[in-house]
This record gives structure tokens, C-alpha cells and sequence, in this order.
């Protein structure tokens, strides 16, 4: 028997459920291991945060795909991994082996460890985090669903005229479109108080790798929503009642969002697992580990033969590659390239039923926008349900 173990409940993982136990052998035994059996789509999360979604409309049931390809279930996390010998630690102090291993685990935020960069040698001090009210880290997904029902539950609580300060440290498409959805909730659901909302990047634009048409209309939908923008932020600390930038400015905060770049889970750049210097599984065109053939990566843990974007879509598209593969290494055939699209469709959602739609150096907005952006994800979803 042979034993393909699956790392994480990513879109990748889902499509390889769908489609690899009727391509494989029968004598294959797949475990998927995961800490929860739903895992959010992350194209529907900002819906989510706005109020539009339950969790578990926006969530893969990954038991019922288990069940349906005949896969076991680990409600486990990893913690370590040893590819030589290749085992898997699991959290509960338990080892399993693997012949074959994929992982699709993502990307997480520690905004204590990501105060400060390499980059930064002036700054001795260790960074810190002193009991802040509210740190919502909007990775990994996983855990965000008790945070965001926590903070939403402390301001509901709030007193009529109350004053709460919210900042998204962040100034990327995820993180305005988070903090658009978040405002856009809270003002629903507090009406009593008085929020005010702030986004702070460090650099001297918000969305950079955006066509200047997008900046200009989701610049327009912060200025409307009386949404603060401070560039040139980089945060040093965050207090009990603020955020402090490196330059000594201090921002009021009961409530700090964080949305910066991804970062690698430690596991596995603390093994003999080859990783680029931010710790991400770096693969090859088959999208197999370049120091461990039989281990595949996917998704954004992983660092692609080019920098990809840190974005959902290429674990979609990677999904078909890696089940294909997977199959392909197990019955010894020959595997095929993994070959990103060169342009890919960007949907922001501005929080209200309106979102902007961005492909290469064009952008369109409106309700329209919303309405196909909802229509999309929903379809993503429905074709991954058993």
C-alpha cells in the first residue's frame, strides 16, 4: 500500500481529492491532514467579514470530500517534519510516515515577528505586543472566524457615543478590502458608536502593484468612507492603546487589523527542506520540492521556480497540475509543467454590495462587479462540493 499524505485544506488539496482516487491505483491510501474539516474559500472571506456570508457558506467541507474519494481524515496540525526520513510530526506527538507528501498549507501573520526586518539593522530593540484590546491577524483563515465574532462582540457592547479607534496596518488589496468589509459591518452592527478607521502602510503608496485606475477608484472609496490613509508608517510596537511607528509617531488604536505580506509557517524551513529567505518550500515546474522529489508543495507555501504573487488564484490553477502529478509520481509516469498565467482577474469588494475589477492595466467598479465577483465564488464553491 502506498501512502500519499496531504498537508492542509487549501483549494489545491480540494481539487486533488475530486479528481486523484479515480485516477490512482486502488492500492493507494491518501490522509488529509488538517486542524478543521471546513476551510474558508479566501475569495469569499471579505463577503464574510461584511456580513454577506455565514462561515459555513464560504467554507469547503473537506470531511465530505475525504469521505467521497476515500481519504482518511487527521483532525491534526503538523509540527515538524522530517523529509529524509520522511515522517511527519503530528500536534499530537504522534509520528506517521508518508511515500509521497503534499503540502498546501498557505501562508500565516505574526504581527509580533513582523515589526521589524532584516533590512532594519538601527533597530536593537526586540519587538513587542503588550496586550493590545484586539490584534486580528486577517491570516491564516483558519483562525479568524473567533477573533472577528470576538471584536464584533466587544463593540456591539459598547455604549452609546463610545469612541473606537480601528487600524488596518496593511496597504495591499487584502488589506483595504478587509477594512472596508470590517467598517461596513461594525457600522451595521454598533450604530451606537462612534468608529473611526485609519489604514497605515509603510511605504509611499497604497496598492503598488495596482494600475493607476484601480488606486484612484478604491482611493475614492476610503476618502468616502472618511477613512484616514498615513503612508510612510512603518510600525515599531504596538501598545496597549496604540500603534508606534519607528519615526516616534504614536496612533490611537483599540482595535489593529493586520493584513502586511505573508509570511512561511517555521515547520518546515526548520528541517532539510530547501527554502527561500522568507522560509517558503521552494519547487520546480512539477511543483515538487527541489531537495525532496517526493514531497510537492503548492499554493502560498511554496516560492515557484519565478516569485509568484501571494494570491488564491494560482493554488487554483496548480489544483489540476498537482493532482495529475501526484498520480503521474505515484505510477512512476512522466509529470507535466506547471505554466502561471501571465494575467489574472482581481476582484476587490469594497464591503458594500460593490466591488472593482482589475485585469492587467484596466479596472472596471459597480454593483455589476459585485454581482459577478459573488456569482464566481459561489460556482468555485458548488464545484467543489460533493
Amino acid at each position: 500500500m502506498t501512502r500519499l499524505v496531504l498537508v492542509g485544506a487549501g483549494h489545491a488539496h480540494a481539487q486533488v481529492l475530486m479528481t486523484i482516487a479515480q485516477r490512482c491505483s486502488s492500492d493507494l491510501e491518501i490522509i488529509l491532514v488538517s486542524p478543521a474539516t471546513l476551510a474558508p474559500y479566501s475569495g469569499m472571506i471579505p463577503g464574510w467579514l461584511a456580513g454577506h456570508y455565514d462561515w459555513q457558506e464560504c467554507c469547503l467541507d473537506f470531511e465530505k470530500l475525504c469521505k467521497k474519494a476515500g481519504a482518511k481524515l487527521r483532525l491534526e496540525s503538523v509540527t515538524a517534519i522530517d523529509p529524509d526520513r520522511c515522517e511527519l510530526r503530528l500536534s499530537s506527538g504522534e509520528n506517521i510516515g508518508y511515500d509521497w507528501l503534499s503540502l498546501n498549507i498557505g501562508s500565516t501573520l505574526r504581527p509580533d515577528m513582523n515589526l521589524h526586518e532584516p533590512a532594519a539593522p538601527h533597530i536593537s530593540a526586540e519587538p513587542h505586543i503588550s496586550a493590545a484590546p484586539h490584534i486580528l491577524a486577517m491570516r491564516p483563515l483558519s483562525d479568524l472566524q473567533k477573533k472577528w465574532e470576538q471584536l464584533q462582540a466587544s463593540v456591539s457592547a459598547l455604549a452609546k457615543g463610545t469612541e473606537y479607534k480601528v487600524v488596518m496596518v496593511g496597504g495591499g488589496a487584502a488589506g483595504i478590502e478587509s477594512l472596508l468589509s470590517v467598517q461596513y459591518r461594525l457600522r451595521q452592527i454598533a450604530p451606537q458608536v462612534h468608529c473611526r478607521f485609519s489604514l497605515v502602510t509603510r511605504g509611499e503608496e497604497i496598492l503598488s502593484s495596482m494600475p493607476a485606475s484601480a488606486v484612484r477608484s478604491l482611493r475614492g472609496h476610503l476618502e468616502r468612507r472618511d477613512i484616514t490613509i498615513l503612508n510612510n508608517f512603518a510600525v515599531d510596537r504596538i501598545e496597549q492603546d496604540s500603534l508606534v511607528g519607528r519615526d516616534g509617531r504614536r496612533l490611537r488604536a483599540d482595535g489593529v487589523l493586520w493584513a502586511t505580506g505573508a509570511q512561511a509557517h517555521r515547520w518546515p524551513s526548520e528541517s532539510s527542506l530547501v527554502t527561500d529567505e522568507q522560509g517558503f518550500i521552494v519547487i520546480d515546474e512539477m511543483l515538487r520540492s527541489v531537495s525532496h522529489p517526493n514531497i510537492f508543495a503548492t499554493g502560498d507555501c511554496a516560492r515557484w521556480a519565478q516569485q509568484l504573487p501571494k494570491a488564491g488564484v494560482f493554488a487554483v490553477r496548480m489544483g489540476p497540475v498537482l493532482a495529475a502529478n501526484l498520480c503521474a509520481a505515484i505510477e512512476r509516469n512522466a509529470l507535466q509543467a506547471y505554466r502561471p498565467q501571465r494575467r489574472y482577474l482581481v476582484l476587490v469588494g469594497t464591503g458594500d454590495p460593490y466591488a472593482v475589477a482589475v485585469w492587467g492595466a484596466f479596472s472596471w467598479q459597480g454593483a455589476w462587479v459585485w454581482r459577478w465577483k459573488e456569482k464566481i465564488d459561489r460556482l468555485f464553491l458548488q464545484r467543489r462540493t460533493p
